[in-house]
């Protein structure tokens, strides 16, 4: 515990901005090249989680009884009824604006969807200006996409897997990146998300994207995804920021709408 919290407050201390080169030609170089034509990228690292801090920040371990982990597996399975009936693959997660819960629910979802059996997961954080799952999951990673994006890291050294939780892979980001917009609409990342995609056609891609009303980051990745699910929170949400977002979004798929913070009673016998 002690060793992980020093890890992750290290990490805070040191955390800046990260600038992509200007050159993105950089990061199609032929290292990454070549790791693309190898087929599917191991993830070099695997990560222990925390569970008793974790449950105080609201992530849900896959045999936790009470309703929040029940709403979650509820969730999980609309999303996979929908994903198998769809044929959907990729999966972002999205709000309007900041603090609505849309990492936590991306976390939750990726959690309960990797423990059901067969169900491998792939756990992206995409949300560039913020990014905060591995702070949510408590990952002590040193490297993150930034490395990635930059061209200094291939792609295994920034994927982790996750001990216990055999399905379940992420790909963090650990520092802002400049030039966001400018990243995720690169043809590099384009061919990440449908390399991840089209490798491993068993396994659902769940994307943390950034809050769609502050930048145009989450409607440049909107084209990559099958669909979205879209995080509102009943304390903080507008009405009329959600119709934008579903205005906004209106090419994209919605399969589903997660109300947060619900103040409606627990059913505690069904």
């Amino acid at each position: 515990m002690d060793r992980i919290q020093k890890a992750l407050d290290l990490a805070r201390t040191q955390q800046r901005p990260y600038t992509v080169p200007a050159d993105d030609h950089r990061i199609e170089r032929e290292a990454l090249a070549r790791e693309f034509a190898q087929g599917t990228v191991e993830c070099e690292t695997r990560l222990t989680l925390d569970w008793p801090t974790l449950r105080h920040k609201r992530v849900i371990s896959a045999d936790d009884k009470h309703a929040a982990g029940h709403a979650y597996r509820m969730l999980r399975t609309q999303v996979l009824q929908r994903a198998r009936a769809n044929g959907l693959h990729t999966i972002g997660i999205a709000s309007a604006t900041n603090g609505e819960g849309k990492t936590l629910t991306a976390v939750n979802l990726a959690l309960s969807l990797a423990a059901e059996p067969n169900q491998r997961v792939l756990l992206i954080d995409l949300d560039l200006r913020r990014p905060s799952v591995a702070e949510v999951l408590g990952l002590a990673a040193e490297r993150g996409l930034e490395g990635w994006f930059s061209g200094d890291l291939p792609l295994k050294r920034v994927c982790y897997g996750i001990e216990g939780i055999e399905r379940l892979f992420v790909l963090p980001t650990l520092a802002p990146v400049l030039g966001s917009s400018e990243v995720l609409a690169n043809i590099a990342t384009r061919r990440l998300i449908n390399d991840l995609k089209d490798r491993d056609p068993g396994r659902l891609l769940i994307v943390d994207l950034p809050p769609v009303l502050l930048s145009d980051d989450a409607l440049m990745m909107a084209p990559l995804l099958d669909a979205v699910v879209l995080v509102v929170d009943e304390r903080r949400s507008k009405r009329e920021d959600v119709a934008r977002v579903i205005e906004l979004l209106h090419n994209t798929k919605i399969v589903g709408t997660v109300l947060n913070r619900s103040s409606e009673s627990e059913r505690r016998a069904y």
